[in-house]
């Protein structure tokens, strides 16, 4: 896939009321160009080889795979990469047809891959990548809570909450479970396996609830750099209904980010005032191309 190839080689006080206010605007005022946090695994699923097929008989048995995680920022139509500090928390959730529920809540295996994080070069500037060894067959939840940073040109913060999952040896139990962050997108269409045109459907949850009426954007890596009649173009835009939750059609194959945005609380700015804090919750979901699905039937 050439987006990988790199990695190969208070509504209790006015002033709360203003900064809500102040941050509603900057929101509906964002323009198609606006940055996401990247998080996407170099295969978008990994398929059982022959060998693998004889050897491996069930979700316990031990495996050898392996796969790449580029973690950075970007300007997805334009393809551009931007700069980002390395994210505060990057894990990953294991899900298989033996994990256990507690409570009617699924309890998958969680290991930390902050330490694993290396700094790279992506599209010219500093990016940051993890190898992580896949040691079972599984559906793998792959999670960041970036730091806040600054936006010095619309003078407020950002901090999103990113998610993808990585289905390995066909393992697909686990992909529509909300996986505890504060602002998260819940599938409720599988998030793989799709063919374009495809349909995507979610919700957005806050701090575990429903949350209506978000705004919601929906951007493809423009890696082939096609041309937009008008900036609307370059994205699609939703809002969440009554129960949170929402509908795309995706037109054209590759990496595609859906994005929801929602007010946080206001953190102190570097001039020392409080200012807007921008959550964003990303889901990252890969489309296959006819041309693409017929060669795999082929081998």
């Amino acid at each position: 896939m050439p987006l990988l190839s790199s990695l190969s080689s208070a509504a209790q006080c006015p002033c709360r009321i203003v900064q809500l206010l102040t941050l509603a605007l900057c929101l509906s005022a964002t323009p198609a160009s606006a940055a996401v946090t990247l998080l996407v695994p170099s295969r978008p699923n990994i398929e059982k080889n022959a060998a693998a097929q004889a050897r491996t008989e069930s979700d316990s048995q031990d495996i050898t795979e392996e796969v790449d995680v580029l973690v950075t920022m970007m300007q997805p139509f334009a393809y551009e990469n931007l700069v980002m500090d390395i994210p505060q928390f990057f894990t990953v959730l294991r899900y298989d047809n033996a994990t256990p529920s507690r409570e009617g809540v699924l309890q998958p295996e969680q290991h930390n891959l902050l330490g694993d994080m290396e700094e790279i070069r992506y599209l010219g500037k500093k990016a940051w990548a993890a190898n992580v060894a896949l040691k079972k067959p599984g559906l793998y939840q792959f999670l960041i809570e970036a730091r806040p940073w600054w936006d010095a040109a619309r003078k407020y913060f950002v901090q999103h909450y990113v998610k993808t999952t990585l289905p390995v040896y066909g393992i697909e139990r686990g992909w529509d479970v909300p996986a505890g962050q504060r602002f998260e997108i819940q599938p409720l269409t599988r998030p793989f396996g799709l063919t374009a045109p495809a349909f995507f459907s979610g919700r957005v949850l806050l701090n575990g609830q429903a949350l209506p009426n978000a705004s919601l954007r929906m951007a493809r890596i423009n890696t082939d750099k096609r041309g937009a009649p008008t900036p609307w173009h370059e994205e699609l835009a939703a809002v969440t209904d009554t129960a949170g939750q929402f509908a795309f059609v995706l037109s054209l194959p590759g990496w595609w980010c859906c994005t929801a945005l929602t007010p946080g609380a206001p953190l102190h700015g570097p001039d020392g005032e409080m200012r807007p804090l921008e959550l964003g919750a990303l889901f990252w979901l890969y489309v296959d191309s006819h041309a693409s699905n017929k060669s795999r039937t082929q081998q």
